[in-house]
This record gives structure tokens, sequence and C-alpha cells, in this order.
């Protein structure tokens, strides 16, 4: 079992590392701004294809290592979980390094251009003064649909509690053998509940950067730019609404489980059954829309006038790490990849993630 699941995370893995340079904004190539008439270019083109082949052929090399480890280590459940992380860490470590080399080989050849005169470059910002007056998320109501699960979750543990176990399993192995239990308590049969509360309170948090986070403009396709972010925000918000409550409902079913003493069996096909529909809808979301919207067809394509690109790179360490202390966003969208990131200048960008890591850690030590 725990073979199936390593291989299936890590094709999902090597998979949405390989496809990233065709589904981050048509602009940017290896997180380098070089506008959309020059990256249809042969020769970032060329680029695309030799990073594709070189992080399959990597990121499998890993996996496969780590497939051989797993199986040799078959005797210790501690040791294949450890494994299991490092090789998936392995594999976005190689990815990360095999992206740097082409990033820095997109930088040297954006150079190239802007010597030649093929690439115009200038530092006006294009923004719509009404962008974030939109609406461009869905309704925070809609959050209420993981709130009754949560509810739902609560009725099931304070009506079952006097009968559950003495015992509460708090750990399974790969099988759904339980590995590890912890004496019956209020606190002990409130944990899931509270991470429940914890994970709503986190995506009405993403619902929030999606709809306030920096607004990109196309200085090349402005109003075609503006449309496609509108539409990834409101997809994204969606998305991740749908994420949220798939995640909650495991909850629920992990809750049950524990107490009404049901079969593990039925845990772990409610989990992999989420992690498939999760990861899924993760290639979906990035092969159909794209960062920003990238994939998403519309009739208006970019001419073939040499129009001035915006010129931020500079902001951008190595393409992943936004950092500008004259920029007040303290969230933007990724340049490599899909999704947003912070404005790493803004302690206020970094205080909202602390707080969500001292949040976690707070509820795992109280419950």
């Amino acid at each position: 079992m725990e073979i199936i699941i390593y291989i299936f995370v890590s094709i999902a893995i090597i998979s949405l590392q390989a496809i990233t340079p065709f589904v981050i904004r048509k602009s940017e190539c290896f997180g380098v701004n070089v506008g959309e008439r020059a990256n249809r270019n042969a020769e970032l083109t060329q680029l695309k294809k030799q990073y594709v082949g070189q992080v399959i052929l990597w990121t499998v090399l890993v996996a496969i290592i780590g497939i051989a480890l797993i199986q040799g280590f078959h005797w210790s459940e501690n040791i294949q979980a450890g494994i299991f992380i490092i090789s998936m860490f392995g594999q976005l470590i190689v990815s990360f390094i095999i992206y740097y080399r082409f990033h820095h080989t997109t930088l040297q050849w954006k150079r190239e251009k802007i010597e030649s005169g093929e690439i115009s470059t200038n530092s006006i910002i294009m923004v719509d003064t009404s962008f974030h007056r939109r609406k461009m998320v869905i309704s925070y109501t809609w959050f209420v649909v993981p709130l009754l699960i949560f509810i739902i979750t609560l009725a099931i543990t304070a009506v079952f509690y006097p009968f559950a176990p003495e015992e509460f399993p708090v750990h399974f192995d790969m099988n759904g053998v339980v590995t590890d239990t912890v004496q019956k308590s209020v606190r002990a049969a409130l944990l899931l509940p509270m991470l429940q509360l914890g994970m709503i309170a986190l995506f009405i948090f993403i619902n929030f950067v999606i709809a306030r986070s920096k607004q990109t403009v196309e200085n090349e396709n402005p109003a075609d730019s503006l449309k496609r972010n509108m539409l990834f925000r409101q997809i994204s918000s969606k998305a991740m609404l749908i994420m949220c409550v798939i995640l909650v409902i495991d909850f629920l079913v992990m809750q049950a489980v524990i107490l009404l003493s049901l079969s593990p069996e039925i845990m772990m096909i409610t989990m992999s059954i989420s992690i498939i529909l999760i990861l899924l809808g993760t290639v979906l979301l990035a092969v159909k829309v794209g960062q920003g919207g990238s994939r998403l067809k519309f009739a208006n394509e970019p001419d073939n006038v040499n129009k001035p690109i915006r010129d931020d790179d500079a902001f951008w360490k190595a393409g992943v790490i936004y950092f500008n202390r004259n920029d007040p966003a303290l969230f933007v969208e990724k340049r490599f990849g899909i999704g947003w990131t912070i404005n790493t200048a803004r302690p206020v960008a970094w205080l909202t993630f602390v707080f969500i890591i001292a949040a976690i850690v707070f509820i795992s030590i109280l419950f």
C-alpha cells in the first residue's frame, strides 16, 4: 500500500514540476519576465523542452531510489515514513536545482536580447484602479458548508464520546493497522474538530489572499491580462472551497472511525480518494487554467509589435522570492508555479505566516 501511495504522489509531483514552464504566465519564462512575444521564441521553447526532459530524468531517478529504500526497510514503518518524506523533498530540491540553471540561462538570454534591441523594457506598472472593487472570489458565506460539517463532527463527538473505547488510535501504518494509541479524554476527542476549525480558518484566509493579492497587468495585452487574472481568481477561489470541504470531510470520517471503532480501512479509503481528488484537481487547474489564467483561451493574442515589457526581475530573487520594499502589496502571484507568495520585504506578510504556524502548534499542544 505504501509503495502505491508513494508512486502516485511521486507521479503527481514530477508531473507538476515538468509542466510548470507551460502553465505559468505567457510573459514569463523560468521566473524571468520576457514578454509574450519573446516567449514564443524558438530558443526559449527549446529550453523548456530541455527542462522537461531533465526534470523527468533526475526526479524519476530519485523516486526509484526511494522505492528501493522503502522496500529495503519494509520491517520499520518509521524508517519508511522518513524515506517517503525525504524522497518527496529530494524530488522538489532536484527540480529546483534544474530550474535555477535554466533561470540563469534565461536571464542571460534576456540581457543579450535587450542589448541587441530585440526586447525593450520600461519601469511602468499598469494598474486598473477599479480592479479590487470587482467580485473576484466566492462569498465567505460559502464557508458555512465546511462549518456545518464541523458542527456535525462536534455533535458526533458529544453523542458518542461516552461509548467510545478507552484508548483512541492516533497513528496508523499504510495498511490501516493501529500502531499507537492515547488514553481516552475530552482533549483527545476534540483534537480533530479543532483541526477542522483551524483548516476552515486557513482556507478563509487563503480566500482573502486571492481577493487582495496584487494585480498583474501585462503591458503587451492589458485588457486580456486583466480578464484572465479575474477568471483565475474566481476559479481558484472555488477550487479552494472544494478542497476545504474535502479535507474537513476527511476529519469527520477519522473522528467517526475513532469514536465508533469502525474499520480503519474506511478512513484509509477516504483519505486515498481525497488525495487523488486534490492532486488531480491541482493538475487540472494548472493545465486548464494556468497561472494567472494563462491557459484560458481568448480571441485576442499579442501582435508582433515589439512593445516595452515591465522589467522588475531585480525584485525576484532566483525568480521565486519576491522582495520589494517599495511595493505595499503583501501577496503577489508566483512567477514559477501556480498560486501566490508573499512580499518578503513586508514584515506583516511574515507575521501572518508566523501566526498560522503558531496557531497550528497551539492546537497540537492544547489538544
